[in-house]
Parts: structure tokens; sequence; C-alpha cells
């Protein structure tokens, strides 16, 4: 009987572990900054991110927020997660950079998404300061959930 309970005890542990994360909204990745700069490598320009207080905490978080997939190659590989839909032109409207995550799925999620579905998506949240050939934010190992 000891052993049974030590069972259940550990697998609820276990179940709290895996489903430790913080549902975020657009609102809070909204507390960032951006300076313009050159990259004199390439020669372009792109906006270097500083994140506020309300965002720093995130980093290497494991977390989950909704919005609109939009698919970036014809090959169904890459995605991002809006928060406009792409049929709202999701960069019209006064939003920016920070509206918009670059979803690196998991393998197990790979799969094609329609465009503007609307999705809960988890994984781990990276944040790029100044990498010019990525999004302002990054969610590593992501997976479509259900909420």
């Amino acid at each position: 009987m000891k052993v049974i309970v030590a069972f259940v005890l550990l697998s609820i542990n276990a179940l709290s572990v895996t489903f430790a994360q913080e549902t975020i909204d657009w609102a809070r990745l909204s507390d960032v900054a951006f300076t313009d700069q050159f990259d004199t490598e390439r020669g372009i320009n792109y906006q270097e991110a500083i994140f506020g207080p309300g965002v720093v905490p995130l980093d290497g978080q494991d977390v989950v927020i909704i919005g609109y997939v939009i698919p970036l190659d014809a090959y169904g590989i890459g995605y991002a997660l809006s928060r406009n839909p792409n049929a709202s032109c999701f960069f019209c409207g006064g939003a920016g950079p920070e509206t918009v995550l670059e979803l690196r799925l998991k393998p197990s999620a790979m799969r094609r998404y329609r465009t503007d579905d609307r999705r809960y998506f988890r994984g781990t949240l990276q944040l790029n300061i100044s990498n010019a050939d990525n999004f302002t934010y990054v969610l590593l190992n992501a997976e479509a959930v259900s909420y």
C-alpha cells in the first residue's frame, strides 16, 4: 500500500512540473522598446530590442500564448505567431515587431497549420536582443496545445 501511495504522490508531482508554465498575453510582450542599429558587415539597418522589466523574467521560461498562425514559407516548416490575423495585415494598425513571435516547433509538432488558425502554443520563450536574423521573440520547442 505504501508503494502505491508513493507512486501516486510522485505522479502528481511529475504532472505539476510538466504543466508548470505561465500563460502570457501580447500586452505583456509589448514591454519593449527599439533602437535603430546598423550591421556594418552586411550593410543593413535593424532594430535592437530593449526589454522592459515585465518581459525580462520571461527569458528562458516555459510559457503559453495564443495567437494567429502565419506561415513563413511554402513548405510548412517555418511559422510565426501573431497578435493579429494575417488577413488584417498583421503589421498594420500600429502593430510592431513585438506583436509577432517566431515558432520553432519541436519535431513532434511539425505539421501544416492553416494561415490565421487561432491557437495556443507552449514553449520556451527566448528574448532576442540584437540578432537581425530572428524575430524579437522566439518560442523554442513550441507545440500547439488545447486550452
